[in-house]
């Protein structure tokens, strides 16, 4: 790994709680250089979009714009560490379209293999869900039914590499079914208790 690059992952893992880094900021990264590998893509570029494709939330209340807020943000620090404006310009594209919505779409492989990425990430994080969202006192009800919507509107919409759905796509399955049995408890509580 070149020094820029240590200095990159540095400066994110300093950005983030360690939560946020290290069970979804370098999931992503993993599944992005996987999904580089079988594209063929620019695997150092798709590396460092990885990396800073959630930097935007850093110092935000709402993350809704996080991927506007992060292009920026990102361009930044690259031209800070002295990378080209080729990669610069590839890297921002590819931040502020990762969330594959808000009629910012993914143009360019780099972008695509990111998008794909941070939904990938999604599907081994209920754990890291229950806590984050359990932590603003929601009802587990309430937490089940937002990460269901997530993971559904990620299987639907993000997940546009054939090659991606199929590496979460096991995982998907067992959700589908977790969540069906939460459901059913929930039925029957709330059955005992009317």
């Amino acid at each position: 790994m070149d020094k820029r690059l240590k200095k990159l992952y540095k400066i994110v893992e300093n950005s983030f709680e360690e939560r946020d880094y290290r069970y979804h900021i370098l999931p992503v990264v993993g599944y992005a250089k996987k999904l580089a590998r079988i594209y063929k893509a620019k695997k150092d570029v798709v590396e460092i979009a990885a990396l800073l494709h959630d930097i935007g939330r850093i110092n935000l209340k709402d993350d809704e714009q996080h991927h506007i807020v992060g292009g920026p943000v990102s361009e930044k620090i690259l031209k800070d560490l002295g990378y080209s404006r080729e990669i610069i310009e590839e890297v921002k594209h590819a931040v502020i379209s990762h969330r594959a919505k808000k009629g910012i779409s993914p143009k360019t492989m780099t972008a695509k293999i990111v998008a794909n990425a941070d939904a990938m990430s999604h599907f081994d994080m209920l754990p890291v869900f229950y806590v984050w969202l359990g932590g603003e006192k929601k009802k587990i009800t309430e937490i089940t039914e937002w990460i269901e919507r997530k993971l559904e509107r990620d299987w639907n919409k993000k997940l546009t590499l054939p090659e991606a759905r199929e590496v979460v796509r096991e995982k998907y399955k067992a959700i589908k079914i977790l969540f069906a049995a939460i459901k059913k408890h929930q039925d029957q509580i709330n059955a005992k208790i009317t």
